[in-house]
């Protein structure tokens, strides 16, 4: 192979591996998701390449579907390393449009011989490249519960092209633990990075430590009080999205992501106009369920891709649950403290109605960017602000203790 050659295809390699989202080349893709008993193969061949390669027709008719089936089946095989056949299965093979230009993409399981594991495998791929030299095809593991890969960083396990067709891949050893460590993780990456997930929790754990009475929030609840209605909020969200995690993984519950990202920007928005004055008093669990169940409509777009099994889907969502949790429980701990001082002062009723107009404020922008489709810089600059949140706690607890001192730890009436 000569050194442009060489270069051209480590270049393309580079383009692919960094472009996560779509095929958008005119070279094939395989994408590879890997169980406990087999694996899947959601594979892309741009459909002019196709054609050229086979004089085949390029119709969704049971014909063309049929001649592009054939095809595949004939020019792929997946072995042991040893040479064990492994049986294909086409579970989906159409003509459609992904990204770019139109293209001919299947679905095909890849299962082992009985005994044999998932792991390891040699994959030999003539399709279009036997044909066109200049073609390749590029291998990408998505997911791999028991090799810890959960996240949207696709790995690029290697490129075939020309004579070069036979691809040897070695996953290593199988193991739960490393799935259930990723979904944890990955858990505690995307709630900490969902600010618009904290910031709801926020808005709603600010009233927590008051009573509502006349329209307005007045008075302290007891220390007990206080505690336990912040547990009912916490606990009531995650039940609340841990229902439509189980259901998006399960049963394939989704909607459309602009209607779920807008109706937590709703749900935001809704949380600080309650903290600023009472629409629901003594009813936060049930609010905090219900727009759980939307928060985890956000959530089941990563948990979609979450293990080809059943027990690895159930680790997976226990494990992302967990790290969602944590880090929920990081937030109420470090905040809670300084709003239950803070809630005992005179400064309170201030302290509350900026909070929740920073809240209705963010929760506005992110609600116009999202029904436009197009960011803008206020909801930037929120996203921007709140990546630095753990100052603000910091300097939300010096300013409780300060406040709680100068009112002399005494409970102040917090009628507003």
């Amino acid at each position: 192979m000569s050194w442009l050659r060489l270069i051209m295809m480590a270049t393309a390699l580079f383009i692919l591996a960094s472009h996560a989202k779509a095929h958008l080349t005119p070279n094939s893709e395989v994408n590879l998701d890997f169980g406990q008993q087999q694996a899947v193969a959601d594979i892309i061949v741009p459909q002019g390449e196709y054609a050229f390669a086979t004089g085949n027709p390029v119709r969704n008719s049971p014909d063309s579907l049929a001649k592009a089936k054939a095809y595949l089946i004939g020019h792929m095989a997946v072995t042991t390393p040893q040479g064990r056949p492994w049986r294909l299965v086409i579970d989906r093979i159409e003509f459609v449009q992904i990204a770019g230009p139109p293209d001919l993409h299947a679905v095909v399981r890849l299962i082992p011989p009985q005994g044999v594991t998932v792991r390891r495998l040699a994959i030999d791929w003539r399709v279009v490249i036997d044909t066109v030299p200049n073609h390749f095809v590029l291998f990408v593991v998505r997911s791999d519960f028991a090799g810890g890969r959960l996240d949207k960083e696709r790995q690029v396990l290697g490129a075939l092209q020309g004579a070069r067709h036979r691809l040897v891949i070695d996953r290593g050893t199988a193991s739960s633990l490393k799935g259930f460590q990723a979904a944890f993780a990955l858990g505690m990456r995307h709630i900490a990075e969902g600010h618009d997930h904290l910031l709801f929790l926020f808005a709603l754990l600010l009233p927590a430590p008051l009573l509502a009475a006349g329209g307005v929030w007045r008075g302290a609840r007891t220390i007990r009080m206080a505690l336990w209605q912040i547990t009912k909020i916490v606990s009531a969200f995650t039940a609340g999205h841990s229902l439509t995690l189980i259901g998006a993984a399960f049963f394939d519950w989704h909607l459309p992501p602009q209607p779920v990202e807008i109706g937590i920007a709703l749900s935001i928005l809704i949380s600080a106009i309650h903290a600023w004055r009472p629409l629901f008093p003594g009813h936060e669990p049930i609010v905090a369920a219900g727009f759980g169940l939307v928060h985890g409509l956000a959530f089941a777009t990563v948990v979609a891709r979450f293990g080809l099994d059943i027990q690895e889907k159930a680790l997976s969502i226990l494990g992302f649950n967990l790290g969602i949790e944590a880090v929920q429980l990081i937030v109420v701990l470090a905040a809670m403290p300084s709003l239950l001082m803070l809630s005992r002062t005179r400064f309170y009723p201030a302290c509350r109605s900026i909070s929740a107009l920073v809240a209705g404020l963010a929760a506005i922008a992110w609600l116009v960017e999202r029904l436009v489709g197009y960011a803008n810089p206020f909801a930037q600059g929120i996203d921007m602000l709140l990546g630095h949140a753990g100052y603000g706690i910091a300097a939300l607890t010096i300013g409780a203790a300060v406040a709680f001192l100068l009112n002399g730890g005494r409970v102040a009436d917090t009628a507003r």
